[in-house]
């Protein structure tokens, strides 16, 4: 979508005729319509809908947030920390390329709105299939399926010298093939160093029941790095274990907080029982309460619970992946069915 000019397809704004599909031969922009569909998400800010690219055929998420300003003028506070937000991950997703972060197709800016165009991943987020009844916990096979691929995405990014700072279950997109792709880049942050604990990261960002320990209390002088990462994996690891978020038995974030700042870590529940190896991983290593006890993202990748598979077990064949596959098909018939209307012009949105 670069160097194009994006036009939002309304009912006022009917579907042309014939759409361009390549640059025109002086090398103008193209035009590219694209129609608005319904919500499908909530990040950090902002809402994500879907939306279909009239000219490509191509299904895309938008993330928009509205350009409020009050009566004088002003922009509004909150509406202003939304769009600041909006424009960091711009700048942070248009210079990443990684099978497991979520693809950037470009922006566009309007009266109303500053939308960021994504790719669609039409699996759902891990939170959303163990939420789904009869899911709920996954299979050993899978936990370390979904989490060396987590890891993967999380190892470019600190080789990109970026903490994510939000993940968690809900941020964790996964496709009809099972690739996992990490999204919503709302709060990260590019550093000098990412596993330096002097890089003045000292703001409480992030969701509480995966934030790590020392975002609530920094150790000493220092601040902290990009070892929070690390934490709110083992945060999504116990997600995908138990079919809850961390903190189960708590309910109220600020007891979390207190907890924290105790140096606790969450619990499994008693019906959850896990292999020696697998316990090492996520408290000795992702959990650890000093950060430096937590090893990096490339060395997690080497630990013996993601290393031992079991070479016969499928992503296609296990219950959540026929479940998700299931997901793609009716994402491919929308699409389908969105390809039919825009051929027909009709201009209905979605």
């Amino acid at each position: 979508m670069w160097g194009h000019k994006v036009v939002e397809v309304t009912q006022d704004n009917q579907i042309p005729p014939t759409v361009p599909e390549s640059p025109s031969s002086d090398g103008r922009p193209v035009t590219l319509n694209w129609i608005k569909g319904r919500l499908i998400g909530k990040g950090s800010y902002g809402r994500v809908y879907l939306a279909f690219n009239v000219t490509s055929g191509d299904m895309m998420a938008v993330k928009q947030v509205e350009q409020v300003q009050s009566g004088d003028g002003t922009v509004d506070p909150r509406q202003k920390s939304m769009l600041d937000a909006l424009q960091g991950e711009i700048t942070l997703l248009k210079d990443l390329y990684h099978t497991n972060i979520v693809a950037y197709l470009g922006y566009e800016t309007s009266p109303k709105y500053v939308s960021i165009f994504l790719e669609y991943v039409p699996g759902g987020t891990i939170a959303a299939i163990y939420r789904t009844p009869d899911l709920g916990r996954f299979e050993e096979q899978l936990v370390k399926y979904f989490t060396r691929q987590i890891l993967e995405g999380l190892a470019y990014l600190h080789d990109k010298r970026i903490w994510h700072r939000d993940l968690k279950g809900d941020n964790i997109l996964v496709d009809a093939s099972g690739v996992c792709k990490i999204s919503d880049f709302g709060i990260s942050k590019q550093t000098a160093d990412v596993y330096d604990s002097n890089n003045n990261g000292t703001m409480m960002k992030g969701s509480v029941f995966w934030m790590a320990p020392e975002i609530i209390a920094p150790q000493g002088a220092s601040s902290y790095s990009g070892k929070v990462d690390i934490w709110s994996l083992g945060c999504v690891v116990l997600e995908m274990w138990t079919g809850a978020r961390p903190w189960h038995d708590v309910q109220e974030q600020m007891t979390v907080i207190l907890n924290l700042f105790h140096r606790c870590t969450p619990r499994l529940p008693n019906d959850v029982q896990l292999s020696p190896v697998a316990l090492k991983f996520l408290y000795q290593c992702c959990l650890a309460i000093n950060p430096r006890d937590r090893p990096t993202a490339i060395e997690l990748l080497q630990h013996e619970f993601l290393t031992d598979r079991n070479p016969s077990w499928t992503f296609s064949d296990s219950k959540i992946g026929k479940a998700v596959a299931k997901r793609g098909a009716r994402a491919n018939a929308e699409k389908a069915e969105k390809t039919r209307t825009a051929s027909a012009s009709s201009g209905t949105a979605m």
